[in-house]
């Protein structure tokens, strides 16, 4: 039997957030899809136009099923802005990200928290852009299969604080269909779309060190001492970036001597 040597190193450009519009949708997932033999690890952020729904619950006595009952409402009201996807493997962080803008929100007519928009257009989202040029959410689902990205337990896949992120995932791939009505339906369905091996940053960043490290993304990264590669905070491909360092950082720390797939589908609020 012939020996086929893996293939050697890539050489990649500096850190960037590549953004993606209806235009450059199928050459930026072919690009993706080519790139993720070498950079197995997906780590996605998705932006959103806030929340409208909210539980007279104080957050810390909130269980799963009342955390997963307040993503279904809200993400089956509301429309996704940005998808961001990065990608890391066993070389470390490949040094493009994307940044997948949807068309279909106008804040004229669709539901949305204004102080939540107002924060993304500040960042600079452009939302009149996006509606013009922004690419199909079914146009998105259909290039996320074709690149790869669908072979459900081929990749670990990992986002930060991570029930919105892959609650709004699993909304466009499957057609904009609502949620399942359970949490437990809810994370079968997850298993589906992507494996066995799903993490949440946020819930590894409670077990690094002896107290763990608190707080949003931005302020885990500031613990951890890593810098934001590319693009502004609140932007779906820089968000991905960050999470991706923040994973490799945390990983290279506190996991050398344990296996960091035993906290797979141990999604922030949902178990």
């Amino acid at each position: 039997m012939l020996y086929h040597p893996p293939p050697p190193p890539l050489v990649l450009p500096a850190a960037e957030v590549r953004d993606v519009w209806a235009a450059n949708l199928a050459d930026e997932f072919a690009y993706l899809g080519a790139l993720l033999p070498h950079f197995p690890v997906v780590h996605v952020d998705t932006e959103f136009p806030g929340t409208v729904h909210d539980s007279a619950t104080p957050r810390h006595l909130r269980g799963p099923r009342e955390v997963y009952a307040l993503v279904k409402r809200n993400v089956d009201a509301l429309k996704p802005l940005q998808i961001g996807v990065a990608l890391s493997g066993a070389a470390g962080r490949c040094p493009v990200a994307w940044q997948f803008n949807l068309r279909g929100f106008d804040p004229r007519v669709d539901p949305h928290a204004p102080a939540s928009v107002a924060l993304l257009r500040a960042q600079g989202m452009n939302l009149a852009a996006m509606r013009e040029f922004g690419a199909d959410p079914a146009a998105f689902a259909a290039g996320f299969f074709h690149s790869g990205l669908g072979l459900a337990g081929r990749y670990t896949w990992a986002a930060f604080s991570g029930a919105y992120d892959f609650a709004y995932l699993v909304k466009v791939l499957s057609g904009g269909m609502p949620l399942p009505e359970t949490v437990e339906e809810f994370m079968a369905l997850v298993r589906a779309l992507f494996g066995p091996a799903v993490l949440d940053v946020k819930r590894l960043a409670r077990v690094c060190g002896d107290k763990g490290i608190r707080g949003g993304l931005d302020q885990v990264a500031a613990a951890l001492g890593v810098e934001r590669a590319a693009g502004r905070a609140h932007c779906a491909g820089s968000d991905s970036l960050l999470t991706c360092d923040v994973l490799l950082a945390m990983v290279d720390r506190f996991f050398r001597d344990k296996n960091v797939l035993a906290y797979s589908g141990a999604i922030v609020g949902l178990v």
